[in-house]
């Protein structure tokens, strides 16, 4: 699911370009104690999986439906190379992006549900690098043949 993810933003989110990188980019930024140095940027990360039910049991199968969370972790320099202007100023276009790249998309025809916007969060703020948190979800089905 988050290479798929990933080609989403890099096709739907110009202003990151081709910025966007898994899990294990963000893990080796974090083993250096480092921030990125080229901005804006975005990590794609599963966060893991919500029952919305109970689920129902009928002859020869269980149905239950979840929500497979995930975040777009988007870190954006707070000043411009030149220190003129605040690189801020240019975070809620950035965020409203990614939202409208995801949000109401489903990565494949199986999937039972579409991505939905939950939030976005100034996470962090380190060695002059904002950092926000977008969290999504996507409905979807465990379907187990008993």
């Amino acid at each position: 699911m988050t290479p798929a993810i990933i080609e989403r933003l890099k096709e739907e989110a110009p202003l990151l370009r081709t910025r966007v990188y898994g899990a294990a980019s963000l893990a080796a930024l974090m083993k250096a104690d480092a921030v990125p140095q080229v901005t804006p940027c975005a990590h794609v990360l599963p966060t893991g999986l919500t029952g919305r039910s109970d689920g129902e049991a009928s002859t020869g199968a269980y149905v239950q439906s979840y929500d497979y969370g995930f975040a777009v972790v988007l870190s954006l320099k707070a000043h411009d190379p030149l220190g003129e202007r605040m690189a801020l100023d240019e975070v809620m276009p950035l965020l409203l992006e990614v939202a409208n790249a995801l949000a109401g998309w489903t990565p494949d025809d199986e999937t039972v549900g579409v991505f939905v916007f939950r939030r976005a969060v100034l996470a962090a703020f380190a060695r002059g690098v904002a950092i926000y948190e977008l969290n999504f979800s996507l409905q979807d089905q465990l379907r187990i043949a008993s």
